[in-house]
């Protein structure tokens, strides 16, 4: 599968994003997700102000989220984005992971479709410039070749 323009964030999970339970509430991933799609679309020169300068904005329309492993209050993330349909919508996929073992936490995408401001109505395509920049973007190295170590067991 071709992506374009790769990046990741680290994350220290805040005390406030912990349910009762004491474990990351199930819709601050989300947040975690947006942080990262965030760092991309600046890294690769089309944060959403600029965006929205241009008369464009791109909502989310569908969001999923696979919760393979709890995360905790203090425990380090890394959170990978990346593109992987930039078309007729944009289809950011996430992979959170444990930055010392590289264990698979949590998975996830969110689709977006372009939006006209001005307008008030949905877009057919993807404008020109974000495309443009999203695929001249060099990625940074994928998560999935980095070397594997042990996974994470939160039992113990």
């Amino acid at each position: 599968m071709t992506k374009a323009a790769l990046t990741s964030v680290d994350i220290v999970i805040p005390f406030h994003d912990n349910d009762p339970m004491g474990i990351v509430w199930h819709g601050n991933y989300f947040k975690y997700f947006e942080m990262a799609r965030d760092a991309l679309l600046e890294r690769a020169g089309m944060p959403i102000p600029k965006m929205t300068e241009e008369g464009f904005g791109i909502p989310v329309i569908e969001s999923h989220c696979k919760y393979r492993h709890a995360l905790f209050f203090m425990q380090r993330i890394c959170v990978y984005a990346y593109v992987s349909e930039w078309e007729n919508r944009l289809n950011f996929k996430f992979e959170v992971r444990d930055p010392e073992t590289n264990a698979l936490l949590t998975t996830g995408y969110t689709l977006h479709a372009a939006y006209d401001l001005k307008q008030r109505e949905l877009l057919f395509e993807i404008p020109a410039s974000l495309k443009e920049k999203l695929l001249a973007t060099p990625p940074e190295p994928d998560p999935a070749a980095l070397p594997r170590r042990k996974e994470v067991n939160h039992a113990d």
